[in-house]
């Protein structure tokens, strides 16, 4: 990828190949023409008749004069240029009505062949929008299409994060590593019409003890993260730590765990107060942190809690929870549960006034008591996340993700049924396959719009924002829901 500075071609290590640009609009080089050869007749001797090789020579020198007073004309002409077509042209497989005005979220009428006609055509209005929370965009330099995605669904969206930074110590110090990936012309391709807000993603890697524990060291980290947003013009950025902390054990030092939680406080704060020639009129900049779901285990030193939530809340402006990746190849099954994302957010967000459910069935109730307890703040901070990838299993243990490209490939190469699990609200279809000269079951887990649409309700009903990882990984026709 060019950096901010310089020319070239973004790097697209991995996932799905994309059209060459070149391809979508023709271009045309070189006109070639007809090389004629005559020949002398050989003599006429005295007939008074001109002979056919002086016809056919005449006709060629005539030919040829024509050819030449031709090309000659054209290369008077300006030179014809074919421009390389917007994104908006490249996926212009539009419809004239959304998903939902197009009768797509009937369960019981999803099958491998609406998927494989629709998941393209998305609603051409894309700057409506249905889902009204705030929506944060993953996009990973290793699967291009999420960078067009990002660019012509950007009214979709209120924050879009390339994940493009780590922080880490070399042999120099801590440095800040990613700048290589930063796009700026895509970044105003981005922002073109006003949104959304660009945050790249900061990853912490590498022994954090000393950054935790050591003044100097959690300045410099934080400088070298503040100046970045400020040089590159970033609105923010997003923080993942937490795994790293976890992974290092330092969340189960009461000491430690109470430095992290300060690192964000002080790195959210001095966002906030970066002064105003460095940043857009009325906006601050803003800090999202990256937390997993909660545990179950109010005990447990690695789980993010309600606590943490409530301490951070005036130095953090979203919380993107990681509410996917439920289950696993050693464990198949769905990739998220409604009934356990539901059940997250009941854990992690602090209780408010209730409010008094009247005239609703006993499910309802219950239900309705959960979400207007949630204290509206910290909900509206909270961005629940979607997956937009699946995993192909191989039944018992085994198999891996898959993203958009590849499930529609076992569509048609399979044909099969798909399957509404209750359980879940996902839905699955089986395949059997042999690999290894035996026969293997395979059960695919992979987002349908009926999926998305339950969470997205879901999501509405705690008034909690969404996290998508990552838009790359989607179909098309998803975006008509958000």
């Amino acid at each position: 990828m060019p950096s901010s500075a310089g020319g070239g071609q973004r790097r697209r290590s991995g996932g799905p190949a994309k059209p060459s640009r070149s391809s979508a609009a023709a271009v045309y080089s070189g006109r070639g023409g007809r090389k004629f050869q005559h020949q002398q007749a050989g003599e006429n001797g005295k007939n008074d008749k001109p002979s056919v090789g002086r016809y056919v020579g005449a006709a060629a020198f005539c030919l040829l004069l024509g050819s030449l007073w031709v090309l000659w004309g054209l290369s008077k002409r300006p030179a014809v240029t074919n421009p390389t077509p917007s994104v908006d042209q490249i996926f212009n497989d539009t419809a004239t009505s959304s998903v939902y005005d197009r009768g797509l979220l009937k369960i019981a009428d999803i099958s491998y062949e609406s998927v494989l006609e629709e998941h393209m055509r998305y609603w051409s209005n894309i700057s409506h929008r249905h889902f009204r929370g705030s929506v944060l965009a993953y996009v990973t330099p290793w699967n291009g299409k999420g960078y067009d995605m990002a660019k012509l669904f950007r009214a979709k969206f209120t924050h879009v994060s390339p994940v493009w930074y780590q922080l880490k110590r070399d042999i120099n110090g801590l440095a800040l590593h990613g700048r290589h990936d930063v796009d700026q012309q895509w970044i105003k391709d981005v922002r073109r019409g006003g949104s959304p807000k660009i945050v790249p993603r900061v990853v912490l890697e590498g022994y954090p003890h000393n950054m935790l524990l050591r003044e100097d060291e959690r300045e410099e980290a934080i400088g070298l993260i503040t100046s970045e947003v400020t040089k590159m013009q970033f609105d923010g950025i997003v923080l993942e730590a937490w795994s790293l902390w976890r992974g290092y054990r330092v969340l189960e030092d009461p000491n430690l765990r109470q430095k992290a939680l300060e690192f964000v406080k002080l790195l959210g704060m001095e966002l906030h107060v970066l002064e105003a020639s460095k940043r857009k009129k009325g906006n601050l900049f803003q800090l999202v942190l990256v937390i997993p779901p909660p545990s179950g285990n109010q005990a447990d030193p690695n789980a993010f809690t309600t606590s943490d939530m409530i301490y951070l809340n005036d130095a953090v402006d979203g919380f993107s929870l990681m509410t996917y990746d439920y289950s696993n190849a050693y464990v198949p099954g769905p990739n998220a549960p409604l009934a356990w994302m539901r059940q997250c957010l009941q854990v992690l967000l602090p209780k408010g006034k209730e409010k008094k459910a009247e005239k609703l069935n006993a499910k309802d109730k219950v239900l309705n008591s959960e979400v207007t307890s949630s204290d509206p703040e910290l909900a509206s901070k909270t961005l629940m996340g979607l997956n937009f990838y699946g995993n192909d299993y191989v039944m018992p243990q085994g198999g891996g993700a898959i993203v958009g490209h590849e499930y529609i490939s076992l569509l048609a190469q399979h044909k099969p049924i798909l399957t509404w699990d209750d359980a879940s609200d996902e839905h699955h279809f089986s395949y059997p396959k042999v690999e290894m000269m035996q026969k293997t079951l395979h059960k695919v887990y992979y987002p349908s719009l009926q999926s998305l649409a339950v969470r997205l309700q879901e999501a509405e009903k705690w008034g909690v924002g969404i996290s998508i990882w990552e838009i790359g990984q989607g179909l098309e026709y998803f975006f008509d829901l958000l």
